[in-house]
């Protein structure tokens, strides 16, 4: 019998252009463990990735129907904007194959209920951590020839019964590298799942159902690793771990036995951590053994907000932590969520002066991310029902599963709706710059991408990011609407003509 995985299309929208993405970094991860769940079982396995096509469902039926597949899965991770195409391919699969169709991953999780109305055509969603549900599913299946009725299963009609999470990570089976992961010479591994914080903007432990993280035997990471590695030329690792490093003595030991085993295969390697889990002297070990970046994400530089949003860190936490990377020489990426929906018009000044006094807003790309990120809201998620509850919440029909809100202070969504304009004109325009300086094969670009063009001011246009937001926020302090958005205007101007 014959599994086939199928990306939903997801192509690239002005709405969410450079958006942190809407779902964790396990996600990329997610088909690969999947495919290699159905050959375990003794099925053939298929794969066709329509995330960046911009075939219509017309387009797309005939690919997936001329696998024959016993049994279709949709990794379905978001769509912004696409889920009308979706469903019309799932209407078209439904009238032209007997397999039954379902779907996996955060995206179907969160939104189990209100999908399977706005999706007719689909028979099942596996909710949840999906490995053992699919396993069972696919011997049932196999056996009986029909969809049974198991823990982890969603079906269109009956109860929904949760099942319990994998207590053993050893007993995952090594995943495929299929999609974007095939073309990448870094490799994205996962050493651990889940997270023991509950941060409110954060959608994983509402995927897992618990604020838990679990870790995999450094022995079974260490038969994948070799395992995938064995496939293709790697040159890098990057750990896609919510927090890489956990709470404790045995946890550093461990962390720094997975180092050992990059620095071992000679791959340097990155990874994610809380800012709790950050000091000094492991993290000198860690950059002995390879380490050469980690992601913090500090989301916001002001002790308040960060109480309402559950992050459970302080901001000399922040700045402690932020400091001892930037002293390590491992490069440090940065999580911020600027415009929190409470936020006021002097939170937003304070962000600002933390991220200058931390030395943060020194490189435009890394300044134009700071500055302008605002929360993402999600169908199922508990921001969604708090909004909703408050009468905040912004729907947009094309937009039937993610949202926005009415922030408290309508001042800082004006200011957020400038400096989103802004980035996403910068973001396009460098995205333009870094396609034509590799085209025009400039000196500017290393490894196919480049920090700017030769003909940038680098520093200028840094400059010009940084003083918009100020005054943008000065301006909605003391003016109108129509006058930001004026000032906007001229920014705008400005920064065409810098990068022109």
């Amino acid at each position: 019998m014959k599994l086939l995985i199928v990306e939903n299309p997801r192509p690239l929208t002005i709405e969410h252009y450079n958006d942190v993405a809407n779902a964790p970094l396990s996600a990329s991860l997610n088909s690969g463990y999947a495919l290699a769940v159905a050959r375990r079982a003794g099925w053939d396995a298929a794969y066709l990735d329509f995330s960046a096509s911009t075939l219509d469902a017309a387009g797309m039926v005939p690919l997936i129907l001329g696998e024959e597949a016993d049994l279709i899965l949709f990794h379905w991770v978001y769509s912004w904007g696409y889920e009308q195409a979706v469903r019309d391919m799932l209407g078209l699969l439904r009238r032209e194959s007997p397999a039954p169709i379902g779907t996996f991953g955060l995206f179907p999780t969160l939104s189990r209920q209100r999908l399977m109305e706005y999706a007719p055509g689909l028979d099942f969603i596996l909710s949840g951590e999906f490995e053992d549900t699919l396993s069972e599913l696919l011997q049932s299946f196999g056996e009986q020839g029909a969809l049974p009725s198991l823990p982890g299963i969603c079906p269109h009609d009956g109860e929904f019964v949760p099942r319990p999470l994998i207590g053993d990570l050893a007993r995952l089976p090594v995943p495929d590298d299929v999609g974007a992961n095939r073309v990448y010479r870094s490799l994205n591994i996962a050493a651990s799942r889940g997270c023991h914080g509950s941060c409110s903007f954060c959608f994983i432990h509402q995927f897992y159902g618990c604020a838990r993280r679990r870790v995999r035997p450094v022995t079974s990471l260490e038969q994948e690793l070799d395992t995938r590695l064995a496939r293709r030329p790697i040159d890098s690792l990057y750990f896609i771990d919510p927090s890489f490093i956990g709470q404790g003595s045995k946890e550093r030991e461990r962390v720094v036995a997975i180092s050992r085993l990059a620095r071992e295969r000679g791959l340097p390697f990155g990874f994610e951590t809380r800012v709790d889990s950050i000091d000094a002297e492991l993290l000198a070990i860690l950059a002995k053994n390879g380490a050469n970046s980690v992601f913090l994400g500090i989301e916001s530089g002001c002790d308040a907000v960060l109480k309402r949003v559950g992050k459970r860190v302080s901001t000399a936490q922040i700045s402690t932590a932020v400091r001892t990377v930037q002293d390590s020489g491992v490069q440090l990426t940065i999580g911020f969520i600027m415009f929190e929906p409470d936020t006021t018009l002097l939170e937003l000044a304070e962000n600002y002066t933390f991220l200058e006094e931390l030395g943060l807003l020194s490189d435009h790309d890394l300044t134009a991310n700071l500055l302008y990120h605002n929360q993402i809201v999600l169908y199922g998620s508990t921001a969604w029902e708090r909004f909703q509850r408050e009468g905040r919440l912004v729907l947009d029909a094309r937009l039937p599963f993610d949202a926005r809100y009415r922030f408290r202070d309508e001042r800082v969504g004006q200011v957020c709706a400038a400096m989103g304009r802004l980035a996403a004109a910068y973001f396009t325009g460098m995205d333009g710059i870094r396609r034509d300086t590799v085209r025009s094969g400039s000196d500017g670009c290393l490894g196919g991408d480049c920090a700017t063009a030769p003909h940038i001011n680098g520093a200028e246009l840094n400059l010009l990011l940084k003083e918009a937001f100020r005054e943008f926020c000065s301006v909605a302090t003391t003016s109108t609407p129509g006058q930001l958005s004026g000032v906007e205007e001229r920014y705008l101007r400005q920064l065409r003509e810098i990068i022109s």
